[in-house]
């Protein structure tokens, strides 16, 4: 009976992990990248600095040879870890579904081509903001959590989409969020309320404090 139920617990693990893409690679901690599951050449470095919360999965589109698709990428927090804004705009959606939990959505300011930057928040524990308020860059919008499958640790899944003229998402819409750093692709940046960023669509920042930043 024992070896049944372990049996059914390993097979809903590993449905939750499929499902969600969303894995855990080492113990929470700070500086440290997983390994990309990409071909080299379409890999985009990351910086990640020393004092910001480690990245426990990266994005990897349809297309990669494992066949799961991770359209964003997973920061390792622990529960009620603060989830900060990445950048100004205004919430577009929030809600819950069974397989991302809590989740939020928010709009930011267009590219140079017309395409309108969408950020994703998923698995939050709670959401501090509704449809359509404004928000800044680096404001506490929730916090992190295990809801929906999360393949049973907490973290910040987190994406970045392009929307159309008509905010509508284009075919080609979740991109590799590391290319969108105020510093430049792949060189991920704390957001410092004592910095001053300039937000924009394409300047993102972590969103989640780093250790020993000023974020409140």
């Amino acid at each position: 009976m024992l070896m049944s139920s372990m049996r059914i617990a390993i097979t809903v693990l590993l449905i939750m992990l499929v499902a969600t893409g969303c894995s855990i690679y080492e113990k929470y901690g700070h500086g440290r990248v997983a390994p990309s599951r990409l071909e080299k050449a379409s890999v985009t470095p990351v910086e990640l600095p020393a004092n910001a919360p480690s990245i426990s999965q990266r994005y990897f589109p349809q297309f990669a040879s494992s066949q799961i698709e991770h359209r964003g990428f997973d920061i390792l927090v622990p529960k009620r870890t603060p989830v900060l804004a990445a950048a100004d705009g205004d919430v577009g959606r929030v809600s819950s579904s069974i397989l991302y939990g809590n989740q939020l959505f928010l709009n930011h300011g267009r590219t140079s081509a017309g395409y309108r930057i969408q950020t994703r928040y998923f698995h939050l524990d709670e959401l501090l903001v509704s449809a359509n308020d404004k928000v800044q860059q680096g404001q506490l919008v929730g916090y992190s959590g295990v809801t929906g499958l999360a393949a049973g640790f907490p973290h910040l899944h987190f994406e970045v989409h392009q929307l159309d003229e008509n905010d509508v998402p284009i075919a080609i819409g979740d991109l590799d969020p590391q290319v969108y750093w105020v510093k430049g692709p792949g060189k991920v940046t704390c957001y410092d309320k004592a910095r001053d960023f300039k937000s924009t669509a394409a300047s993102l920042t972590y969103p989640v404090p780093c250790r020993g930043t000023d974020w409140q």
